[in-house]
């Protein structure tokens, strides 16, 4: 009786191999293939790629600069450091939408309007020359390494440069760069809004206000 036990075991055993083998050998190679889905990101990776444009003209700068799509202008000045003291903001449209390929040239002050309009002097003689009007950094000449301010007397924060920027109470290197990348992400649309710059609270901005304009 064990012996016919063992031998159905076998039998069946057979059988199961058999089975298997035949759905094996009747499977085709493209019943088996894996599928390769094809990413989504694929589309939107090209849609964010940047765009390169050559800044040129009165900037800090000048060269060539990679700026995410769907930037404007004010993004490619900031990225080539920002205006020089002898650019002419009014003939350049900062709000332009940047395309791959493309120039922004910031012109420069014709030699009558640099002579009117920039006139460097001495931080410490800069007060009794022009009065409160008069932009004056705070800070000593030994403590900045700057020794001049802008006559007029105003910080424009939609053109000024790095080094324009540090000039300004309580401004240093660091805080000036978060400004230009706030600039370049976002734009002023009121004096305000320095104050969404990491690092600039309402104390600080009460000792900058005086000297910003837009």
């Amino acid at each position: 009786m064990e012996r016919g036990l063992r031998g159905k075991v076998a039998a069946l055993g057979a059988a199961v191999v058999l089975c298997a083998g035949g759905s094996l050998l009747g499977s085709s190679p493209q019943d088996t293939a894996a599928v390769v889905p094809v990413p989504a990101a694929g589309i939107s990776a090209v849609q964010t790629r940047g765009v390169k444009v050559y800044v040129s003209g009165a900037v800090a700068k000048p060269g060539l600069y990679e700026i995410p799509a769907g930037s404007r202008a004010t993004a490619a000045i900031a990225a080539a450091g920002g205006m020089t003291l002898e650019a002419n903001p009014d003939k350049v449209n900062l709000a332009k939408l940047l395309k791959d390929g493309m120039q922004v040239n910031v012109p420069r002050l014709s030699a009558r309007q640099l002579r009117e309009q920039t006139a460097p002097v001495n931080a410490g003689a800069a007060a009794e020359a022009a009065g409160a009007n008069t932009l004056v950094s705070v800070k000593t000449a030994a403590e900045s390494g700057r020794g001049t301010a802008k006559a007029g007397g105003k910080v424009h924060l939609n053109t000024a440069t790095a080094a324009e920027l540090t000039v300004l109470p309580g401004v240093g290197d660091i805080t000036a760069q978060r400004i230009l990348e706030y600039r370049a992400a976002h734009g002023f649309s009121n004096i305000e809004d320095v104050m969404k710059v990491k690092g600039i609270g309402k104390g600080k901005f009460s000792k900058m206000q005086p000297y910003l304009e837009l």
